[in-house]
């Protein structure tokens, strides 16, 4: 017996090291707006959010909370965007619904809309006091044109004498911020130039600021910065000025810096090209966005298998799978079905890595709140989607979901095997069988777990409905366990529990 109790507090141990965070975006200054609606009363500064809200986030199985948009914004990024048209995702908008982009920062204090950086500080305290990490932004390509520092041009990307472009250039000759040349400019801010080291200098205090007052920072568009792609975009204009290519990478020079200050830190970057993902994860971050998981999503079981088979281990251990984020679509309006956007947000909180959940996710909204505004165009939240929701955070807090270990189940059978997505996760003593019938038609498939143990019959619990079967061992390692699934319907099974 005492053996018995020393394997299962070791398996414990294991079970919570190398824990993979569930991590939760909020849009702030929308939020606080909703806030006001939902307690009908004025919530407009960080310490006027009740705090049984975060008590909801904690008792949901969120780890961290980013809260999207806490900086000081500028008047110019506000009257840009006064002079666009968003009527075309909030019909009834209003002059008071556009608050500027929260990617145009002016500097990195807090917003004097929602508070002072005392409140940040509060803000922390009531998160970890609940065992909740905070996240907050960090906009590394681009500032704000009325940015203090813009009163020195060599910091920023400058276009070569005498030359007009107003797709590229602002009047005064800055570069606007943009992605790519093959993308559209920011128009509302301007471009960092990294190959000035006076700027990497004031861009490394600026990361460090961040940290000082949060857990971890998600760093946007972090792969333009890196020399590669900073070159190439910028080519013409680092030339003209006499730029030379450093020696070094900012991110590698920066995060050493952050890892001697702050060892824990949780450093995500959002970043798509494939090259870009492996070498910031080589310098440091911590985690890197995938979004090829959610394009995968979009197409058929076949596709969706194809690529989670090809991902290295490795890859989804520093991988955030999500289906929703400010940038993106609602799931459930980009999938255009209900039951097809849940079905990809299981397999993206269950696949591996960090689990990245879009506040209005869980509620099943359709329209997308943009990011200039305060709110999205109302409407009610769907209360299947909720329900499904409650039911699975309470699933994927468990261990298996949130460890190392997912291993594709490739050996299905069956008419309609090629539907269906399945793999298993574990953890220490926790085992699961994730099955989707990720198809529009009703299937069957026979799913082996090779890792099934004991013998003769057994019980395995299907966890969503807390129903469990009795099998025969040697057939579910052999023949499989057989699963028949309306369309685009999960079914997760806990077993080696007996």
């Amino acid at each position: 017996m005492e053996l018995q109790k020393i394997f299962l507090l070791f398996a414990f141990i294991l079970s919570i090291e190398c824990k993979h965070p569930i991590l939760y975006e909020i849009s702030t200054r929308p939020w606080l707006y909703e806030l006001s609606n939902k307690y009908n009363k004025p919530i407009t500064k960080l310490k006027d959010i009740p705090l049984e809200e975060f008590d909801y986030l904690r008792d949901n199985g969120v780890d961290i909370v980013w809260m999207m948009g806490v900086w000081k914004l500028g008047q110019y990024g506000l009257d840009f965007d006064r002079k666009l048209d968003f009527s075309y995702v909030l019909p009834d908008i209003t002059k008071e619904d556009i608050i500027g982009s929260p990617y145009a920062v002016v500097e990195y204090t807090c917003n004097p809309e929602i508070g002072t950086n005392e409140d940040l500080i509060w803000l922390k305290e009531q998160l970890n006091s609940r065992n909740l990490k905070l996240m907050l932004d960090f906009v590394p390509n681009h500032s704000a044109f009325d940015a203090p520092t813009a009163s020195n041009p060599k910091l920023y990307v400058r276009a070569p004498e005498g030359k007009v472009n107003s797709e590229r250039y602002s009047e005064s000759g800055f570069a606007f911020g943009r992605y790519n040349n093959n993308n559209a400019p920011w128009k509302d801010v301007i471009q960092w130039n990294y190959w000035e080291e006076e700027t990497r200098k004031i861009m490394l205090d600026n990361l460090m600021t961040v940290l000082s007052y949060s857990d971890g920072v998600r760093c946007d568009v972090a792969g333009l910065i890196l020399n590669d792609a900073f070159a190439k975009t910028w080519k013409e204009e680092l030339n003209y000025w006499g730029y030379k290519r450093p020696d070094t990478e900012f991110w590698e020079i920066a995060l050493n810096e952050v890892k001697k200050k702050y060892p824990d830190a949780i450093l995500l970057a959002e970043v798509f090209e494939d090259y870009q993902i492996e070498a910031l994860y080589k310098f440091g971050f911590t985690y890197t966005y995938n979004k090829d998981l959610l394009i995968k999503m979009q197409d058929s079981a076949d596709v969706v298998n194809s690529y989670i088979q090809s991902v290295k281990k490795e890859y989804w251990n520093h991988a955030t799978n999500y289906v929703e984020n400010h940038d993106e679509d609602r799931i459930v309006y980009a999938m255009a079905d209900v039951e097809k956007a849940k079905a990809a947000g299981t397999i993206a909180a269950t696949i591996g890595g960090m689990i990245f959940i879009n506040h209005g996710q869980w509620s099943g909204y359709k329209n997308k709140l943009e990011v200039h505004l305060r709110r999205g165009y109302e409407e009610k939240e769907n209360d299947d989607v909720k329900n499904y929701y409650q039911k699975l955070m309470k699933i994927i807090q468990d261990p298996a979901f949130t460890g190392e270990e997912m291993y594709p189940v490739t050996n299905l059978s069956g008419t309609k095997k090629d539907d269906f997505v399945a793999y298993i996760r574990v953890k220490g003593v926790s085992y699961y069988l994730v099955v989707v019938n990720y198809s529009n038609s009703f299937g069957c498939a026979n799913v082996p777990i090779f890792n099934i143990e004991g013998r003769g019959v057994i019980g395995i619990n299907e966890v969503f409905n807390d129903i469990e079967y009795v099998r025969v061992a040697e057939n579910l390692k052999s023949k499989g366990l057989v699963v028949c699934l309306d369309p685009w319907k999960v079914q997760i099974f806990k077993y080696n529990y007996n």
